[in-house]
């Protein structure tokens, strides 16, 4: 057993710690290095079951996401920018709720093992089914392009985690990397050419 398989337990618990930020966070900047950090830990999920260079190119093209968004934030002038409510329940007590209600379950769902996925390590069972669980939790919650983005990424790291399982060619590898630089640069669009209601979300009392 590896140095990695006996570590394993750790980018579970991160992607769990970094999924949880990315609920609770309303500032744009710190988003987006959470949303690195995640991507570290999940090509520590990768790495588990596929050698450590392939895990990297996981890491790469999410940090090569962030900076795109990152960098399109800086051009609009309000990285620092924090994030208001919108009319949908999105205070910080309601997000701790239904981010411990959808941990429990992922929890569930990963202890059942119901991805079923032969040559997917449990750990890879429960980061993937947490990150998918979390993703769908963002999308749901939020409406702010920056917020979606990081739900669907989010997400799509869960689906990679299982999917590299199944077919770990260099093809579908590179394949799914640019759709994380794809939705980074949908992201950076609706950024950059959105309305002020896309920037500034309206509170509605």
């Amino acid at each position: 057993m590896s140095w990695i398989e006996e570590l394993a337990v750790i980018p579970v618990l991160g992607v769990a710690f970094t999924g949880g930020l990315l609920i609770l966070l309303d500032n744009r900047r710190l988003i987006l290095v959470t949303l690195a950090w995640q991507y570290l830990f999940v090509a520590w999920l990768v790495g588990v079951t596929l050698p450590i260079p392939i895990a990297a190119v996981k890491l790469v093209a999410g940090l090569m996401a962030c900076s795109i968004m990152a960098l399109t934030l800086v051009k609009a002038g309000w990285p620092d920018q924090s994030l208001k409510p919108h009319s949908i329940p999105s205070g910080r007590v309601f997000r701790g709720i239904a981010l411990l209600l959808v941990l429990l379950a992922a929890g569930g769902l990963g202890y059942s093992n119901w991805i079923s996925v032969p040559g997917l390590s449990p750990v890879g069972v429960y980061g993937s089914t947490i990150l998918l669980a979390i993703g769908l939790l963002h999308i749901g919650l939020h409406e702010e392009p920056v917020r979606v983005g990081a739900g669907l990424l989010t997400i799509m790291a869960g689906f990679e985690v299982v999917y590299c399982a199944i077919e770990p060619s260099l093809a579908v590898i590179a394949l799914l990397a640019a759709v994380h630089l794809g939705i980074a640069l949908v992201v950076s669009y609706l950024l950059f050419t959105g309305t002020d209601e896309a920037v500034e979300p309206q509170v509605i009392e």
